[in-house]
């Protein structure tokens, strides 16, 4: 039987269509990736909690973020919950649409190198989204940095690169907006951060 032209195009379509469907079903049907302490925790990551913990919380965040404020007191209460046998990794993922948010980072970042890092971690959120160019001198004086030393790390290469290596391995890791956490190796799919400590506190009982 010879086909009229329509009914080929037609054919074609639906075949094209059901092979989107089926290649979106296995998609969907693919369990989600588990990474290991390792891959979501490098050596110079910025850590609190217990280094041998079984349990490990990573968080990709963005100190701008109005999210990633409402959260933070949620997990301050899971680290005092569990700070023994939890281990807490915080990364950087500032967000383009966030003004100050990658100066935020870099402002961390310098401060760490000047042992500070959660001192100006803490400082940054409790700024909310007031951030601006004058709160970093304020925080530098507040923390009694070498004002020096902080504006050579803040502007270097090699903290702009530190603060781009969290942000490529969030990338590889499929985060697309912050807060962004893995429980052991897991990325948790939230709507709620009430569930975060939920599924830490599950966590954490399972090891009994």
């Amino acid at each position: 039987m010879k086909l009229a032209p329509e009914s080929k195009l037609f054919l074609s379509i639906i075949a094209v269509t059901v092979a989107i469907v089926g290649i979106a079903a296995v998609a969907l049907t693919k369990p989600a990736p588990v990474y290991t302490r390792y891959d979501l925790i490098p050596s110079d990551a910025h850590t609190l909690g217990s280094l041998s913990a079984p349990v490990y919380l990573v968080e990709f965040s963005d100190f701008e973020c109005p999210a990633c404020i409402s959260a933070k007191p949620i997990v301050d209460d899971i680290l005092k919950t569990y700070g023994g046998k939890l281990l807490y990794a915080y990364r950087y993922y500032p967000l383009a649409q966030h003004p100050f948010a990658q100066k935020a980072a870099q402002a961390a970042q310098a401060a760490g190198l000047q042992g500070k890092f959660w001192d100006m971690y803490a400082l940054l959120f409790a700024q909310g989204e007031t951030l601006s160019d004058a709160t970093f001198s304020k925080l530098v004086t507040q923390l009694d940095l070498n004002p020096d030393k902080f504006s050579s790390d803040f502007m270097s290469e090699s903290v702009k690169q530190r603060i781009l290596k969290d942000v490529n391995d969030g990338n590889r890791f499929g985060v697309n907006a912050t807060p962004t956490f893995f429980l052991n190796g897991k990325k948790l799919e939230l709507s709620s951060y009430d569930q975060l400590k939920t599924a830490v506190d599950a966590a954490v009982k399972g090891l009994k």
